[in-house]
């Protein structure tokens, strides 16, 4: 599992076992999970490529591969595209929480919300489905009717 920066929600993270959740909420989904029997593999922490790494033009030398030295008039190789012309992107991915794959063979991906959800969720949402195909489950805990599936 990736180390995380800072945390915005001031969520706790908690061990259960071997495995060290981000969350208590997710930890509990987990247990929930565990006792489900209709569940017969759960994954954590799963990674998708939602952008897919991509090239744009450089900015220094725009797209020649060059630029010119105002000392000596000449052009000489772009030292911020490497003579390219172009520089590569690393793109984005999307962490879920879980992975499920049911005893009848079908999977959901699924995200545990204990708290407000940062301002790039729904667009990181929309990327995923885009990309997967598949729709991203958001659960989250109500103390009066237990978990709550969007």
């Amino acid at each position: 599992m990736a180390t995380k920066g800072y945390r915005k929600y001031n969520a706790k993270k908690i061990t259960i076992g071997d495995i060290e959740f981000d969350s208590q909420t997710e930890a509990l989904y987990y247990q929930e999970l565990r006792r489900n029997k209709l569940v017969s593999k759960i994954d954590l922490q799963p990674v998708y490529q939602i952008i897919n790494p991509y090239k744009v033009t450089c900015k220094r030398c725009g797209g020649n591969g060059s630029t010119l030295n105002t000392k000596t008039s000449n052009y000489n190789k772009c030292r911020l595209c490497q003579g390219a012309g172009t520089r590569s992107k690393p793109g984005s991915i999307y962490t879920a929480d879980f992975k499920v794959t049911y005893v009848d063979g079908h999977e959901e991906v699924i995200d545990v919300k204990g708290g407000p959800v940062s301002k790039d969720f729904p667009l990181r949402k929309k990327l995923f489905e885009l990309n997967t195909g598949m729709e991203l489950i958001i659960v989250r805990m109500d103390k009066h009717k237990g978990w709550i599936r969007k």
